[in-house]
């Protein structure tokens, strides 16, 4: 069972990944199914088309919509986070008594090691001795921990964590989501792009800290050059817009947000992708962006961030070519490199498309499950007992209330 924070679908680009690795583990499992809030009707459809086609999904698994809400307008908002939600959660998950339960929620954590379920937590921050999250490391139902980066690790163990729980997984690519190919002339005709433009494409959120500021630099700097930039919360959206207005900058095309299954067809349209994420960034060290991996299942050079983990994933010179973050003046001449010779380009394509072979969420999702299995071999069955542990914790809850309130003792 996975659960999820109860907002799928949405915005956020860490639904995706809950969606696709959600759709690995049910090819792999006879009985999964994923958590997530919903409304009454939602609740009868479970995983309908409108699901299937926001995240592009080819294969439908079961969805549980736990009925929180009479009518909600899909997407969920960016700041929806339901309490409630959790506590029904845990209740679904203490009445179907799952072998395992995935969350990459921390109050689902918490919940279900208070129950007594086995949980696995995939989490992609650094927890310090000092925080209010420590805690759950060292609980016994924890018998799992996936991350994305060994640079986390450090943090891990010095919040006690035994290092024998943690899996180290980066990102993944769904593959099948950018097949067939499409040839660059199509794709544009399909967005009503120039056929003979120069397309630099970065994909995802427009927070600063992803690197737009420093794309807005390159497009100064390469005005021959066209800058699309696909995908963003609308208030970002227009905040770039804003920006771009100031600058004079004539170069730069915004999309807004664009559904999964559209994204390939932008991704084909584009010469080169962009990665520029700020190394100001708190979580530079530690990020492993889906967007990575999608440029490399579309066959264009990436021009990327210097970074750790994006150099677990890409080598300079050989997948990707890697500069600096906030260099400005750095990132232009790897484009114009990129753009004259044909070679290069092709050359690096051509590579990270064979190494994005072997890093799909199927092969994420196995390697979890064996991970998991192993883990699950020292768990004691006879205090699995999640029923009995949701009675007694009601009664103990129940008892607390009313000796509060009447004011007996004991």
């Amino acid at each position: 069972m996975y659960i999820s924070a109860g907002n799928l679908p949405s915005l956020w680009a860490n639904t995706v990944q809950t969606a696709k690795m959600s759709q690995a583990f049910a090819q792999k499992l006879k009985h999964f199914e994923l958590v997530t809030s919903g409304d009454i009707s939602a609740t009868f459809r479970g995983m309908d088309k409108d699901f299937q086609a926001w995240y592009n999904l080819e294969r439908p698994y079961n969805l549980v919509r736990l009925p929180l809400h009479i009518q909600v307008n899909y997407p969920f908002s960016k700041s929806y986070r339901n309490y409630s939600y959790f506590r029904l959660a845990t209740l679904y998950a203490c009445w179907k008594c799952p072998s395992l339960v995935y969350t990459r929620t921390p109050e689902i954590v918490n919940l279900m090691t208070k129950f007594g379920i086995p949980v696995v937590w995939e989490w992609h921050e650094p927890i310090q001795p000092n925080s209010s999250l420590a805690p759950l490391l060292t609980s016994n139902y924890l018998i799992g921990f996936v991350t994305l980066s060994p640079y986390l690790m450090d943090s891990l163990i010095q919040s006690k964590i035994s290092p024998n729980k943690v899996f180290i997984s980066p990102s993944a690519a769904d593959i099948s989501s950018f097949l067939p190919a499409q040839s660059k002339a199509a794709a544009r005709q399909k967005l009503g792009l120039p056929q003979d433009a120069k397309i630099a494409l970065y994909s995802g959120h427009l927070y600063n800290y992803k690197g737009i500021p420093t794309i807005l630099e390159i497009a100064q700097l390469l005005p021959e050059c066209q800058f699309l930039l696909v995908g963003g919360w609308q208030k970002d959206v227009e905040r770039v817009r804003l920006s771009c207005q100031e600058r004079h900058l004539t170069n730069i095309q915004l999309t807004g947000h664009v559904a999964q299954s559209e994204l390939a067809t932008y991704l084909y349209a584009s010469d080169i992708f962009l990665l520029p994420t700020s190394q100001t960034w708190e979580l530079a060290q530690t990020t492993s962006p889906l967007k990575l991996f999608d440029y490399m299942a579309t066959k264009r050079p990436i021009v990327a961030s210097a970074l750790p983990t994006i150099m677990q994933t890409v080598e300079d010179g050989e997948t990707a070519l890697l500069v600096k973050s906030d260099e400005p003046k750095a990132w232009k001449e790897a484009i114009a490199k990129l753009l004259k010779d044909r070679t290069l380009s092709e050359r690096l394509a051509q590579n990270a498309f064979q190494k994005v072979q072997t890093l799909t969420w199927d092969k994420r999702a196995d390697e979890i499950l064996k991970f998991a299995a192993h883990q699950l071999q020292g768990v004691d069955s006879q205090n699995f007992q999640p029923r009995i542990n949701l009675i007694r914790h009601t009664i103990k809850d129940v008892y607390g209330k009313l000796t509060t309130k009447f004011k007996v003792n004991p």
